[in-house]
């Protein structure tokens, strides 16, 4: 997907501001009202109440280039997936790739597969807070 932005900005507006453009009513351990932050290495979905479930760890960073993650989507006890973020400045714009593999084997991977196949329509809330109309350019 491109997003017309620089790659600092598209790589900023997804770490920084992700808590603005979540879609929490959709995607969400705790439903409206919650937000999902980066804090201290990891991506965590903090409810209203304060509490928090974690979704990821970080296991590599460099900004604006990549964001990569152990994630578990409140899936603790399966083996991380891994959730890999790109940003490449192209032109006026950033292509931002994501990549999720790593799935476990047998039922607990389908499971895990099941849960995350999501990423298009979430990246989709992304794109249009980053300025991209309509349908972002894939």
């Amino acid at each position: 997907m491109n997003v017309p932005a620089t790659a600092d900005q598209a790589f900023e507006g997804f770490s920084e501001y992700i808590h603005l453009w979540w879609p929490v009513s959709k995607f969400s351990q705790f439903g409206p009202g919650s937000h999902v932050t980066f804090e201290r290495g990891s991506l965590l979905e903090e409810s209203e109440d304060g509490d928090q479930q974690l979704w990821g760890k970080i296991v590599h960073l460099v900004a604006p280039e990549t964001i990569v993650l152990d994630f578990t989507l409140g899936m603790e006890t399966a083996p991380p997936t891994h959730v890999s973020l790109e940003f490449h400045e192209q032109g006026s714009g950033t292509e931002v790739v994501l990549t999720h593999d790593g799935w476990a084997a047998g039922e607990i991977g389908q499971q895990q597969y099941d849960r995350y196949t999501d990423w298009p329509e979430v990246l989709e809330y992304y794109a249009r807070f980053m300025g991209a109309g309509g349908q972002a350019e894939r």
